[in-house]
C-alpha cells in the first residue's frame, strides 16, 4: 500500500509549504552557548512524507522542536534564521501567534506517548481540547469528534477507550491516540519524531502503514524522523540526512538510496544488517562517535570519522553543492564553481 501512495503522488506537483532557510538554534549552558542546530535549509512540500535520518545526537528532534519553537526562550534559548509557513516567518511571530499556529496548522506527534500524554486526564478529553481551543467546538460536538477520530485510528471500542487514562492503553494505542491529538484539527504538516519507538515490530508497522494513509487521505505534508532506512525507503518521497546539527545530503528517496553521495550517507546505507545465506560478513559500521557539541571539529565535521578525509576537509568546512543528480551534497568531493548552492 506505502509503494503505490508514493507512485501516485510522484504524478502531482505539489507546493511548497514549509521552507526553512538557515535555522539555528543555540542552548545557553552552565558552559556557555551550545549551537545544535547550525545552518539548517530545507524544503517541505504539499502531500510529501520526507524523512530527516541520522545518528542520535545529530539534531533531528532539535529541529523539529525549532520549527514549533518550543523551547523556553530567550532565558534557554536563541533562535535565528528563517522558518516560513503559509508565508509567514514563524520565528519573527509573537509568542501568541505561534501557539494559535500548534496544533492547528503545524501539529507533532513525540516520541513517548506515555510522558507526553497528560496520565491525569482521559484520552478523549486529550483530543477534545485542540478541539475546543482551536476551533471553538462546544463540548458535545467535541467528543463525538474525538470518538470518531479514535474510530479513525482503528481503536477498538471507541466510546469506552475515551474515558480511559494513559496508563491504562497499550502503547501501540497510546501513540493512535498522540497521534489522534495532532490530527483533531487537520493540520497541514505533521512532524512525527520517531513515532514508533520502544513498539514492537508488529506495531510499528501499523503506525507507519496508518501515517502513510492519513497523510494520502488528508493531503497533509509528514516530517517523519527516524533511524529505521527501511521505513524511509518504504514511506518517504524525500530525504535529508543530518550530522552534528547540519545537513549533509538531501534529495529524493530513490537516488538517496540507490546512489549516495556523502561518505556519511553512505556509511548509513552500509550499515543496514542483511541477510545473504550464502556468506557471513560482519556488520559494517562507521568509525568513531558523534562527538559533543563543545567539541565540534574544524572544517568538515565528519571529517574525523572520513576514510576520504583531506587536509582541505580537516581545515576548512564545505558548503552545499548540487551532483547532476540534484543531491544536495556537503562534502569538499563535489566542488565545482557552478554547483555550488548555500554555504
Amino acid at each position: 500500500m506505502r509503494a503505490e501512495i508514493v507512485m501516485e503522488k510522484q504524478k502531482l506537483k505539489p507546493a511548497k509549504i514549509l521552507d526553512v532557510r538557515q535555522l539555528a538554534t543555540t542552548f545557553n549552558t552552565q558552559d556557555g552557548p551550545v549551537c545544535a542546530v547550525d545552518g539548517i535549509s530545507f524544503e517541505v512540500y504539499e502531500g510529501e512524507i520526507m524523512g530527516l535520518v541520522g545518528e542520535s545526537g545529530c539534531g533531528k528532534s532539535v529541529t523539529s522542536q525549532s520549527i514549533l519553537r518550543l523551547y523556553d526562550e530567550p532565558k534557554a534559548v536563541k533562535y535565528s534564521g528563517e522558518v516560513l509557513f503559509g508565508g509567514q516567518d514563524l520565528m519573527k511571530l509573537s509568542e501568541k501567534k505561534v501557539q494559535a499556529i500548534r496544533g492547528r496548522d503545524v501539529a507533532m506527534v513525540f516520541q513517548d506517548a506515555l510522558s507526553s500524554l497528560n496520565p491525569l486526564m482521559p484520552v478523549g478529553q486529550q483530543i477534545m481540547e485542540p478541539l475546543a481551543i482551536h476551533q471553538r467546538m462546544n463540548k458535545k460536538d467535541a467528543k463525538n469528534e474525538a470518538i470518531e477520530i479514535l474510530r479513525l485510528l482503528g481503536i477498538p471500542a471507541p466510546e469506552k477507550r475515551f474515558f480511559s487514562y494513559p496508563h491504562e492503553l497499550s502503547g501501540g494505542m497510546r501513540q493512535r491516540v498522540m497521534i489522534g491529538v495532532a490530527l483533531a484539527c487537520k493540520p497541514k504538516l505533521l512532524i512525527a519524531d520517531e513515532p514508533t519507538t520502544a513498539l514492537d515490530v508488529t506495531i510499528q508497522a501499523q503506525i507507519i502503514d496508518l501515517l502513510v494513509e492519513l497523510n494520502h487521505k488528508f493531503g497533509m505534508a509528514v516530517i517523519l524522523i527516524t533511524h529505521d532506512l527501511g521505513i524511509v525507503a518504504e514511506t518517504c518521497d524525500r530525504v535529508v540526512v543530518m550530522y552534528l546539527g547540519q545537513v549533509v545530503e538531501e534529495g529524493n528517496t530513490k537516488d538517496i538510496f540507490h546512489t549516495p553521495q556523502h561518505p556519511y550517507t553512505v556509511g548509513l546505507m552500509n550499515s543496514v544488517p542483511q541477510v545473504i545465506e550464502s556468506e557471513r560478513k560482519r556488520l559494517n559500521v562507521i568509525p568513531g562517535i558523534v562527538p559533543p557539541l563543545n567539541q565540534i571539529p574544524p572544517g568538515c565535521r565528519f571529517a574525523p570519522r572520513c576514510q576520504f578525509a583531506t587536509m582541505l576537509c580537516h581545515t576548512k568546512p564545505p558548503g552545499i553543492f548540487c551532483n547532476d543528480e540534484k543531491q544536495k551534497v556537503r562534502c569538499w568531493q563535489y566542488l565545482s564553481p557552478e554547483a555550488f548552492v548555500y554555504g
